[in-house]
């Protein structure tokens, strides 16, 4: 090589030598040798011991031994190394497609520079699925449970009084005390325990604290997150939370603990909703958001998380409206369940989101009855629209009659889809899949998902359709693996990383969760669930998840820094806008999805 400065700074922007410091790249670089192919010229067979290439110029075709085609490397590539092929480590060739400049490695210097950087070495040796989960394994920091800890836990013994239990509380100016037996904790008592269970129930003050106390708490470990702690609180509405270490009580955590912690945060908007007395309120709320939605992504939060907290924070706008409504039209005159469909129903939202929701009446609606549901109906999804969820463009929404319907005729429904399916009404069907009780009547949610779950498991006809359904959705790969561009027709020329991405992962494991009976709605604890139910593998699940979350986080990172810009957030991701290594885990996730995709289309038959 003889302008090794040149050569340097081309490896910078080639992973994974862009780990490399300078001194090892200029050591690399004056180890190549540069060698010109013309058009059709073999180069080598990696059988051959032929070290590394890495392609300067041009383009390189691989092929296997009876030159059937397997790859195309391009500017930056390499080849010579050991390589999976649809998940097989093959021998192959190396052919110039074009006029090539090859820079070349030894195989004596490649293998001293893999032994001089374990990082390197790794990579070269390991599996496309390996590379993908390190890629999506992405560690940030973040506040733990033990950094909010400022005082020893407050406990007391079981067998204590109630009176001994009050004046403990108030010397240690505490609103809550832990109760144990020995060293283990069996339960929790606070202000509130005391004001409903004792005052109100009218006990004596002398009687044991484990009479009214909340038994076996949940706890949270000192190592976990404070994340995991306010969507606990968020979903299950507690304010207090025992944080444990080594099965130990270590200290208590409030919602004002972590609040504290961090000067906005999900948990604190979600609260606030829940006290404004008008939608013109909820409408200055709303504008929060996507400032909160940028600080989440920018801070490094899981995406999972990210999905969660987004999704709790519609939750509590839809059922502020729905309290809202019922003072304005009166109480309803029957129960019933608000529901959530699609993104909003497994907890993945992101910034931008329409509504897709619905309700269950317990019975069939009398007219007066019905028109009750319908002004109730109408008033949320008005106010939704105010606060950005605009309308479905499939009018899947509780304001379209046919969505706001008994149990008996959504059953019905489902009925219809599974007897007699066709591409149109199972396409249809599948967001229906994926459903959640916001508000109301838990069990009338329940009760319909059991049946609609149990009635496709047996249905191998309507799941055959949905598997030709779920493969409508294709990742944008064409030929030679190149990324596939597309136009929303507003000029976002990019990836769609949602419907080429995002949707065929949500599609496969849905239909993995209908075969095995799984009713829960979250892609991620679906994957959990399918693994325990043994209807995937774990490497298999590891795969789709590590897909999800890399794909997730590439797509959240684009619409926050849209948001910071002023933009409308979107689904397209212009491929040039990523880094190289970026787009090579990008296209590893593609082609994963690709292969459990084919898995599937095997698995029915279908293409």
């Amino acid at each position: 090589m003889q302008d090794v400065s040149l050569a340097s700074e081309f490896l910078h922007t080639v992973p994974p030598f862009n780990s490399l410091e300078w001194d090892e790249l200029r050591t690399l670089a004056s180890k190549l040798e540069a060698v010109y192919y013309p058009r059709g010229k073999s180069i080598f067979s990696s059988s051959s011991g032929a070290g590394l290439a890495v392609i300067r110029k041009g383009a390189v075709r691989l092929v296997d031994a009876e030159s059937r085609f397997l790859d195309k490397r391009s500017e930056g590539g390499l080849f010579g190394h050991g390589i999976y092929f649809h998940g097989e480590l093959k021998d192959y060739g190396a052919e110039a497609e074009e006029d090539c400049l090859i820079w070349h490695l030894a195989e004596a210097e490649f293998a001293k520079l893999r032994e001089r950087n374990p990082l390197l070495s790794e990579y070269f040796s390991s599996h496309l699925k390996t590379r993908l989960s390190a890629a999506a394994q992405v560690q940030h920091s973040f506040t733990q449970m033990r950094d909010l800890q400022r005082r020893q836990p407050v406990t007391i013994d079981c067998n204590a009084s109630i009176r001994e239990a009050a004046k403990l509380m108030s010397d240690k100016n505490v609103s809550s005390v832990l109760v144990m037996r020995g060293p283990d904790l069996v339960g929790i008592v606070t202000d509130k325990d005391l004001r409903v269970r004792v005052l109100a129930a009218d006990l004596e003050s002398d009687t044991a604290i484990e009479r009214v106390m909340t038994k076996e708490p949940t706890t949270l470990s000192a190592d976990a997150g404070a994340d995991a702690a306010l969507l606990l609180m968020m979903r299950e509405n507690y304010h207090h939370l025992p944080i444990v270490e080594g099965g130990k009580p270590l200290g208590l955590v409030t919602a004002g603990d972590i609040l504290r912690s961090q000067s906005e945060h999900p948990l604190r908007l979600v609260r606030d909703i829940h006290k404004k007395k008008s939608v013109d309120e909820l409408v200055v709320m709303s504008r929060r958001l996507p400032s909160l939605f940028e600080r989440m992504v920018t801070l490094g939060r899981d995406v999972e998380q990210i999905g969660r907290m987004v999704t709790h924070i519609t939750d509590a706008f839809t059922v502020r409206l729905l309290q809202f409504a019922e003072i304005e039209h009166g109480r309803p005159p029957m129960p019933y369940a608000w529901i959530a469909f699609g993104s909003q129903a497994r907890e993945e939202q992101t910034a931008r989101s329409d509504q897709d929701n619905g309700i269950i009446l317990e019975r069939k609606a009398s007219d007066e009855e019905a028109e009750y549901f319908s002004k109730l109906a109408q008033f949320v999804c008005t106010g939704l629209d105010r606060l950005g969820y605009v309308y479905c463009p499939g009018e899947v929404m509780a304001r379209n009659a046919r969505w706001r319907v008994s149990l008996a005729r959504w059953k019905r429904h489902f009925d219809n889809w599974i007897d007699e399916p066709d591409p149109k009404s199972v396409m249809h069907s599948s967001i229906f899949f994926d459903m959640r009780c916001v508000h109301g009547e838990a069990h009338l949610v329940e009760e319909l998902l059991e049946y609609a779950t149990t009635r496709a498991r047996e249905n191998r006809i309507f799941r055959r359709f949905m598997a030709a359904n779920v493969l409508h959705h294709r990742p944008p790969l064409g030929f030679f693996r190149r990324f596939v561009q597309e136009d929303d027709g507003s000029h976002s020329e990019g990836l769609n990383l949602k419907h080429r991405g995002i949707v065929p992962i949500t599609d496969l494991v849905r239909m993995r969760a209908l075969e095995a009976g799984i009713t829960e709605p979250n892609t991620f604890r679906r994957i959990e669930l399918a693994v325990k139910a043994g209807m995937m593998n774990e490497n298999d699940a590891s795969s789709l998840r590590d897909a999800l979350i890399l794909i997730n986080r590439i797509r959240l990172g684009y619409q926050a820094e849209q948001m910071s810009a002023g933009q409308d957030p979107g689904n397209f991701v212009p491929a040039d806008e990523l880094s190289p290594l970026m787009r090579r885990n990008l296209k590893a996730a593609f082609m994963l999805v690709v292969e459990a995709q084919n898995a599937l289309a095997l698995r029915y038959q279908v293409h």
